[in-house]
């Protein structure tokens, strides 16, 4: 049987290269395809050729991201834009069915977190060790590249990375997110015993929250508009929330922060993890009395998350302050630190996470819950055995 070719052209544009041959594996190889006109659907893929610096692997979990759902909603993030038919998905773990000639650091059979951002390694960015930046990335499930949600997939051995036996897919999955909040946490460097504000409870929020506590900042403030996220803080460990009004405006959101923690006990950091306009001002705006800042004069807020590809700063009120605003951007080097750190319980009970979990079969379903208010998600995973 051969490749369609429609079919192998819609792969094409995703970087997927097939020769014309339809090869199965022991199931049907379904994949999650996103359109520019922001329809999902569900459509079986050939199993993957292996390359030889490449693996094949059988995704057994994969975490939906909030990305995920931008590109499904919107069709973009920033100037990342959905052109044409996507397969979506970067937060995955799974089994290598296969290895190619060349690779060395992993066998068939291992267990492996998959790092999604394949660099060229040959740009300024990548040999300076900032291979985040490489121009050239080929990140899995951001346009143009096919992501990770299928049953199997094919994926460079340098970015395959051996989980303990004692990890599970699940937690192997959470990797990523995880990696994301180490990136931004080693950003900001806090120190030990420095107060931090977190604004926005989601995965990537809670994620923050945890490496930020894993690096000795204390006390952990964290804000959210639902309740129900702000309820997951705490049983993660965060006994100071707040669960912020849509009728608030970014003056009395800094306000009430302040009151939370204390007039002797001023937010340092802050990690912006909501990409909402009125939450980053909420971290960075001044007026009249100190105390309507969120975060202390001289201090640092860390733009985490997706918004608006332009949104506008109080840029004066920073200047007057000396605030500084850093992005972070994906991560580096993180796999091995946070798997170590997962591992060993240094990050608590982090696959408290994940809320939800899906078989591959009602992958539909699961992107569903993602949007769905009343399901009050936070981590929603796809598994398959």
């Amino acid at each position: 049987m051969s490749v369609p070719e429609q079919l192998a052209a819609k792969l094409a544009k995703g970087g997927v290269v097939t020769d014309g041959v339809w090869r199965k594996g022991k199931k049907p190889n379904v994949a999650l395809w996103v359109t520019e006109d922001h329809q999902l659907y569900e459509e079986e893929i050939p199993y993957p050729i292996c390359g030889p610096d490449d693996c094949i692997v059988h995704v057994r979990a994969t975490g939906i991201c909030g990305s995920e759902i931008h590109f499904w909603k919107t069709g973009r993030i920033g100037d990342c834009k959905v052109t044409h038919d996507l397969i979506l998905g970067h937060e995955s773990a799974g089994e290598i069915l296969e290895v190619g000639s060349n690779v060395k650091n992993v066998v068939k059979g291992d267990r492996v977190s998959i790092e999604p951002g394949v660099a060229c390694w040959e740009c300024k960015q990548c040999v300076s060790g900032r291979y985040n930046l490489c121009p050239t990335v080929k990140f899995s499930g951001t346009p143009p590249s096919h992501g990770t949600m299928s049953r199997y997939v094919a994926h460079p051995a340098r970015y395959l990375h051996k989980i303990p036996d004692t990890m599970t897919y699940a937690q192997g999955a959470l990797i990523e997110p995880l990696s994301v909040a180490a990136g931004a946490v080693s950003r900001a460097s806090p120190k030990l015993g420095q107060p931090v504000l977190v604004c926005g409870a989601g995965p990537i929020g809670l994620a923050a929250a945890l490496c930020a506590r894993a690096a000795g900042a204390h006390p952990i403030c964290i804000t959210d508009l639902e309740e129900s996220r702000l309820e997951q803080a705490q049983q993660l460990g965060f006994k100071l929330t707040l669960k912020v009004e849509m009728a608030w405006d970014h003056i009395e959101t800094s306000k009430r922060i302040r009151d939370l923690l204390g007039v002797d006990c001023v937010p340092e950091i802050a990690f912006e993890c909501t990409g909402a306009q009125n939450s980053i001002a909420s971290a960075i705006y001044v007026r009249g009395l100190p105390l309507n800042n969120a975060v202390v004069d001289g201090g640092t807020v860390l733009q985490v998350g997706c918004g608006k590809p332009e949104i506008e700063l109080p840029i004066m009120a920073m200047s007057f302050r000396e605030v500084s605003i850093i992005t972070s951007f994906r991560y580096k080097q993180t796999w091995p630190t946070v798997i170590r750190l997962l591992n060993d319980n240094v990050l608590g009970e982090a696959d408290k996470l994940i809320t939800h979990s899906f078989p591959l079969e009602k992958i539909m379903d699961a992107f569903q819950t993602c949007v769905t208010k009343e399901a009050k998600s936070i981590k929603v995973q796809i598994l398959d055995d």
